[in-house]
């Protein structure tokens, strides 16, 4: 998209909805950020009313200062200190698409909607499943509400909550998307889940029973902090 493109696109929003606060927006949503053929984490919370803040993995937090929606597209004005980031993309189903224009420069972007599940989920989820499986709470050290999926070839994928049992990853370690495979967490009881089903594109579904009765929860079995090489795309087992 060019400067006369760009120009278009926020009258066109402008002009279709010049009072009403976004709605499709409001949510918290997780993605990546394309810089320089490196993918960084984001992660935005947008509340109603033009309040928000956008977190960009090694960058800090940005924060919303004006905001604007059609149909088919997002526009949001985001600001670091003098620095100011216009996002424009388009929505699909759970999820918005696009560029930041920031300093004559268009950086691709993509975000998928997630939500905020019931701290007590996180405890009740966390454990070791069969042999070679477990989910492990990362809040703490990522600083964001964060379950992680170990596979049982050690590989480690961020869990993204579609609904409150449910949980989407994607392709590596802080990759949400595109959208590989869910995690669905079965027969809750005592507050405790008792297995897992992993669903992941190409493979039949697998269920794991919970093996760790004893343990309240697993945390930090292999390290929280995300790695560059764990932002690589990869399998999980």
């Amino acid at each position: 998209m060019n400067c006369i493109d760009l120009t278009v696109a926020l009258f066109s929003l402008s002009v279709c909805h010049p009072e009403a606060p976004p709605q499709r927006l409001r949510s918290v949503w997780v993605g990546t950020l394309e810089v320089g053929g490196d993918l960084k984490f984001i992660r935005a919370e947008f509340h109603s009313g033009v309040k928000g803040t956008l977190h960009v993995e090694g960058a800090g937090d940005l924060t919303l200062f004006r905001a604007s929606e059609s149909s088919s597209h997002a526009y949001f004005e985001m600001r670091r200190g003098n620095d100011e980031f216009v996002f424009v993309g388009t929505f699909r189903e759970g999820s918005i698409t696009g560029s930041v224009h920031h300093a004559g420069q268009q950086l691709p972007f993509a975000l998928y909607r997630t939500l905020e599940i019931d701290r007590r989920l996180l405890d009740a989820y966390a454990g070791a499943y069969g042999d070679s499986r477990s989910i492990e709470d990362c809040t703490d050290e990522l600083g964001w509400q964060q379950l992680i999926y170990v596979g049982r070839s050690g590989g480690r994928k961020a869990l993204f909550p579609k609904s409150e049992d449910r949980f989407y990853f994607g392709p590596g370690y802080l990759i949400p998307g595109p959208i590989e495979g869910t995690i669905t967490f079965l027969g809750a009881t005592k507050g405790r889940a008792r297995y897992l089903m992993v669903e992941q594109a190409g493979s039949e579904p697998e269920i794991a029973k919970r093996s760790d009765p004893g343990a309240v929860r697993s945390r930090n079995l292999h390290g929280c902090s995300p790695l560059r090489a764990s932002m690589k795309p990869g399998r999980s087992g």
